[in-house]
């Protein structure tokens, strides 16, 4: 600890980093501070940075708009507000202010060579959560030569209230990250980082952003790797089935009869955000998620209007398997038992994913069940004992599946490598240890790699064993190689001692994060299998609702379904495709009892070799270094872009200024739209999707 201080206090003596570095952005000149991270190696600290103009008054549930600049210096040493929420792990009540979108920056370097930049998404079910160090402290990852970025975005109905009008169509929180993301590429190269690399990465519901990022014409040019951690677009629970019916429901909550949607913008944008956060709370406990299947106020295919952008307009679904994603390197895994819950259930019924619309106690519905128990049950599945089966089950449920579904789909459309991983470690620093362990199980739980890529004041008090501190490098290595190059094992070394496999049109390779990093391929194959035929047979895709209640609009774009065929004409390199196009027709002012349309079947992309019809794109060879500990990495370097697309000149040291009076203190800072002290929550907690929150809350 007294070799890292000095080495900290080496770094400021001898005028290698500035005591109040000062950048200038867009919008004006920021002040931030130098930290040092838990090995004694400094870096650069810039937080509270407004990337949008506060979502107050009339812009409350309105798409975000680019930041005001300012006069003067602002001070970025401190937070921002977070996002009106419930705060379950640590306040234990209502925290957060709706002037709430800042972003945080974390650098080793404000000059020299442009570092890759990873920008996190934070999870907590698009309800709870922030970007806060308190959770997700950069200090290890930036150890690794990446520019890290946090931020903060709307939550709960003040984020995806959705009234299908051209003023509030929908996923303002989604668009609150695409602000961001647009900020990042504008400004990231003032911190040092290079905005032609950008890697989007993000864990349950910030997975499931993640990847519906990939895929919105807003922001998948802007994206050059993801990586998807426990949440998927696929899964149903992200999205709101019923819109205008939720935001009916919250305003009766509240008091209100209102109906029109007008009425109901009015009557919502007058409540305080405090009684809509809470109102909320009480319409969609978690309890309740396993039989309603969603969240409540979350993700929506958006009605289309001129001049309005959107982030979706089609199901996430459809242009997954038509190829309409970006083409970048994925990195998407899960950990082995996401989901717990406090009380389990002797119906099975309700493990029958919703969107296979299987009429419940038909013939189907208990030949599935039967076939449930048989995968995941040696004996009676409402026993203590088969707790771990039963939280297995419930986690294929809520995610696995789907994250199994998205990597068979992706493979298919994608020439871009498909990195798949399993976290099955258990150490000091897993969040759900405590609850497992009570529970009888040594599995790794919902976030609990999270502890081994941040900071975390939660673990604050943990020491960490020497195989917690070896897990911990391993995982910041495969993470920030894969954010640097798009290969997460460039080479082999003391902590990656095996190459990582992308996945197959025939094989799901895939790492085991354990005790030893191990290969596999197909992970639960048959269940998985199971699964598959179930989708295959069963599989609708969801009536996003796009109007209110009485003018239901269901509409699909034509479907293409290709299927290689051979005829004894065709050359024997030649593939001929047969297409035949599919489509609904669209509906509009049908009545609540008109006759549901006929089932959409689940398409099985065509695994076509696309090396064979079109010439591969060859991947540019990028220079990988050591990775030992002890040496300074040199960062990969790549061109530098602006906004405009255009080629930036590296900025020069001078830019970076020191602002002090006589005293050595910083002057002439200012805090534009700054928060009242009160309001500025010095942790933050996220929703886990599991009931460990007293466990982890101090609670004996």
């Amino acid at each position: 600890m007294i070799s890292a201080v000095n080495e900290f206090l080496d770094d400021l003596r001898g005028g290698r980093m500035s005591e109040a570095p000062v950048v200038t952005v867009e919008q004006g000149q920021l002040q931030g501070r130098v930290a040092a991270s838990p090995s004694g190696k400094a870096y650069y600290s810039f937080q509270g940075i407004p990337y949008a103009k506060p979502p107050l008054g009339s812009l409350r549930f309105k798409a975000p708009q680019p930041a005001e600049s300012w006069d003067g210096i602002r001070d970025a040493t401190s937070e921002g507000n977070v996002s009106p929420q419930v705060d379950p792990l640590i306040h234990k009540g209502y925290v957060g202010d709706e002037n709430c979108l800042y972003l945080n920056v974390y650098t080793p370097n404000l000059d020299g060579a442009f570092l890759p930049v990873m920008i996190y998404i934070h999870g907590g079910g698009f309800k709870n959560g922030s970007g806060s160090s308190s959770l997700y402290g950069g200090d290890f990852l930036v150890e690794k030569d990446v520019v890290v970025v946090t931020i903060n975005y709307r939550l709960g109905a003040l984020g995806f209230l959705a009234l299908n009008t051209p003023e509030v169509p929908g996923n303002a929180g989604l668009k609150d990250i695409v602000q961001a993301i647009r900020w990042v590429k504008d400004n990231i190269h003032n911190f040092g980082g290079n905005s032609g690399n950008l890697t989007l990465f993000g864990e349950s519901a910030g997975g499931m952003a993640t990847s519906v990022l990939t895929a919105s014409p807003l922001t998948k040019s802007l994206i050059s790797k993801a990586i998807i951690q426990s949440g998927t677009a696929l899964s149903s629970m992200a999205y709101q089935k019923n819109p205008i019916e939720n935001a009916r429901q919250l305003v009766k909550a509240l008091g209100s009869d209102a109906e029109d949607v007008d009425e109901i913008l009015d009557f919502l944008t007058a409540t305080p955000a405090k009684e809509i956060v809470e109102a909320t709370e009480k319409l969609y406990p978690l309890e309740t998620l396993l039989e309603s299947g969603s969240l409540g106020f979350g993700i929506m295919v958006e009605k289309e209007f001129p001049d309005v952008e959107a982030v979706l307009t089609e199901s996430f679904y459809e242009l997954l398997v038509s190829g309409r994603v970006a083409e970048i390197p994925i990195m998407i895994g899960s950990t082995t038992l996401e989901f717990t819950l406090e009380r389990t259930s002797d119906d099975l019924q309700i493990f029958i994913p919703q969107e296979l619309h299987v009429e419940r106690n038909s013939d189907e519905a208990l030949q599935i069940t039967n076939e449930i128990k048989r995968l995941y049950f040696k004996g009676s599945h409402t026993g203590v004992e088969s707790l771990k089966e039963y939280f297995e089950l419930l986690s294929d449920k809520l995610l696995n599946v789907d994250t199994h579904r998205y990597v068979k789909y992706l493979v298919q459309v994608s020439k871009k490598p498909i990195y798949y991983y399993k976290f099955d470690y258990v150490g000091e620093l897993n969040l759900t240890k405590k609850l497992l362990v009570s529970l009888g199980l040594n599995h790794a739980g919902h976030m609990d790699e999270l502890g081994y890529l941040f900071s975390n004041d939660l673990l604050k008090d943990v020491e960490p064993t020497t195989q917690d501190v070896k897990m911990r490098e391993r995982m910041l290595r495969l993470w920030t190689n894969f954010a640097k190059s798009g290969n997460p094992t460039p080479d082999e070394n003391h902590y990656i001692t095996v190459t990582w496999l992308p996945v197959t049109h025939d094989n799901l390779y895939f790492i085991n994060l354990g005790n030893e990093l191990s290969l596999g391929s197909n992970p639960d194959k048959e269940k998985m299998e199971f699964w598959d035929s179930l989708y295959t047979k069963y599989y609708r895709i969801w009536e996003h609702p796009k109007t209110n209640t009485e003018e239901v609009v269901r509409k699909h774009e034509p479907i293409i379904v290709a299927e290689q065929i051979q005829t004894p004409e065709a050359p024997q390199q030649e593939i001929i495709v047969e297409t035949t196009v599919e489509s609904v027709e669209v509906v509009d002012n049908v009545k609540e009892d008109t006759p549901e349309p006929e089932p959409v079947p689940e398409i099985e992309p065509t695994p076509v070799n696309f090396v064979e019809i079109a010439e591969e794109i060859p991947e540019p060879q990028v220079e990988t270094v050591s990775n030992a500990p002890a040496e300074v990495i040199e960062p990969v370097k790549e061109a530098q872009f602006n906004g405009n697309g255009n080629v930036a000149k590296p900025r020069t040291s001078n830019e970076i200024k020191m602002v002090q009076n006589a005293n050595g203190v910083p002057k002439d800072v200012i805090r534009a739209n700054d928060p009242p002290e009160d309001d500025l929550p010095k942790n933050i907690g996220v929703n886990k999707f599991v009931n460990f929150f007293e466990s982890l809350g101090g609670k004996k």
